[in-house]
């Protein structure tokens, strides 16, 4: 997202509160379009995908229930449902200010259950078998949710009628990257800041790279294309310090170039543009029988930086901010954050290409910590949805997600990349254009989101030597043995899902 099109967002949401002023009955008079003042923004909207004109239809005060499991990460706080009342905090103000507005536009509640599980599948799945409404939307992500997708208990996006996945509050990649098998699922876009979160970026000392070259402007090499693996390797070799003095790399103990934990190995690969399979638009996934050509070029590439002795790995960023490191890649969460607590003076990149002929920079996120929209299949055992005048209880959640996604993306959307992402945790002004550049193209690849088969995990164990002893690369050369071995089980993984979630349950 550009400074121009949060600008325009925020254009937007001072159109739509001041058009609130003047009027908010929509939700009682039913029969509008678009929302309460939202007309005066859409209609002028040169984009169709901006556009938000559904009818507005009386709810007649249906409490929407949001199921929500904890964090798994202490750096992902889950914030974008509910807020009770007004902190000061702005993305709590801007959930507040959204809801407030949904509720009173379309005579409704919204209520969030909280449950403090790290798998909110395992414990849904026996009440949601039995057939029990317990909530209209679960918020879960994908790697616990397609325990529920593969038991039928979850609705399928492509089959409703009152959600438009082609809108702007809908990621596109994702749509395409998070589901497969033909099937919708799981939702991503402006009512979630958890994929923004879950994103790859680089933090890095400024001290020491300009100690090591003081003319240095990674930023800049960044703008020119020029920001590369090769780059990174450049400085990381030349960065390093044995403090104690000691002859011996110690973690903890003595000044790395670059920390990053095991599933970084993969994720430089596909943040060159590269993913393990090979996916069709209908859902189709394929797992070569060997790493793809493409694959193993990258692979050989990034050797030097993967196995360099001045790389910590481990999944501690909090090295690069008491000046341990000098480069830390992973999530945003980790790094971003938490930049604000660094005893350092830090700056923040985008993950670097593989190539200077890349043709964009590019970030993934890790399906364990992202969290998701889905609609449970026993929101048709909600009492209201016909007097609602619904066909369904799954089309009336899908009506009032496809409101909720709208009215995100006017009002949370832009505080949190103004508020967070822009002014409150990026080091400076430079910074903040980087990491809007990190997050503008994600790559979703289910092999590395889903592991099916460990297959992904051939690339961690292959890329590193044991956790904690940096500097070998004994296991490199086994990737193509080690991957090959891991096919069947995950062709048989990923075969039983799709095979799973386009069978009808029984009763269905």
């Amino acid at each position: 997202m550009n400074k121009a099109k949060i600008l325009s967002l925020i254009l937007a949401v001072l159109m739509l509160c001041t058009s609130l002023l003047v009027g908010c009955a929509g939700g009682e008079q039913g029969g509008e379009q678009g929302g309460p003042g939202v007309g005066n923004i859409t209609n002028d909207a040169t984009d169709p995908a901006e556009v938000y004109d559904a009818e507005i239809k009386n709810l007649n005060g249906h409490e929407f229930r949001f199921y929500v499991g904890s964090a798994n990460s202490e750096h992902l706080k889950v914030r974008e449902i509910y807020a009770e009342a007004p902190t000061g905090d702005k993305i709590n103000d801007a959930v507040f200010q959204r809801n407030a507005q949904l509720q009173q536009t379309y005579n409704c509640t919204i209520i969030e259950e909280r449950v403090d599980v790290l798998d909110i599948a395992e414990m849904l799945r026996d009440p949601l078998m039995a057939g029990e409404y317990i909530c209209d939307y679960i918020y879960i992500n994908p790697r616990n949710g397609i325990n529920l997708a593969s038991a039928n208990l979850l609705v399928d996006f492509n089959e409703l009628d009152n959600i438009d996945l082609t809108k702007a509050w809908w990621d596109q990649n994702a749509l395409n990257g998070v589901n497969v098998g033909g099937k919708t699922f799981f939702l991503l876009g402006s009512a979630s800041d958890s994929e923004e979160i879950s994103s790859w970026v680089v933090c890095f000392n400024k001290e020491y790279v300009k100690e090591y070259q003081s003319d240095i402007d990674l930023y800049q090499e960044v703008r020119d294309g020029k920001w590369t693996t090769d780059r990174m390797y450049d400085i990381t070799v030349n960065t390093w310090e044995d403090i104690n003095g000691d002859g011996a790399m110690v973690v903890g103990t003595d000044r790395f170039g670059y920390v990053g934990e095991y599933i970084n190995n993969a994720v430089h690969i596909i943040c060159g543009g590269i993913t393990i399979g090979t996916y069709s638009t209908n859902g189709d996934i394929l797992i070569p029988d060997q790493p793809k050509p493409e694959v193993l070029d990258a692979w050989a590439h990034l050797r030097p930086l993967l196995t360099t002795g001045y790389r910590d790995v481990s999944d501690a960023p909090v090295r690069v901010r008491t000046g341990l490191d000098t480069f830390a890649a992973c999530n945003m969460g980790a790094t971003v954050l938490k930049a604000g607590q660094s005893q350092v003076p830090l700056g923040l990149l985008p993950m670097p290409k593989l190539y200077e002929t890349q043709d964009k920079y590019y970030t993934t996120i890790f399906f364990g910590i992202t969290d998701t929209y889905t609609i449970p299949i026993t929101v048709e055992n909600a009492p209201d949805w016909a007097s609602n005048g619904f066909s369904s209880g799954a089309e009336q959640a899908a009506y009032f997600l496809e409101a909720f996604g709208y009215y995100s993306r006017m009002i949370l959307e832009p505080a949190f990349y103004e508020n967070v992402v822009l002014k409150q945790n990026a080091t400076d002004d430079s910074s903040a254009e980087m990491v809007e550049l990190a997050l503008a193209n994600k790559l979703y690849d289910p092999l590395l989101g889903y592991e099916w088969g460990r297959i992904a995990q051939a690339f961690y164990y292959c890329g590193c030597a044991e956790r904690y002893q940096p500097g070998s690369d004994i296991n490199y050369d086994n990737l193509v043995s080690t991957y090959t071995s891991r096919v069947a089980g995950a062709r048989k993984a990923a075969d039983s899902y799709v095979k799973a979630i386009n069978t009808t349950a029984v009763g269905g």
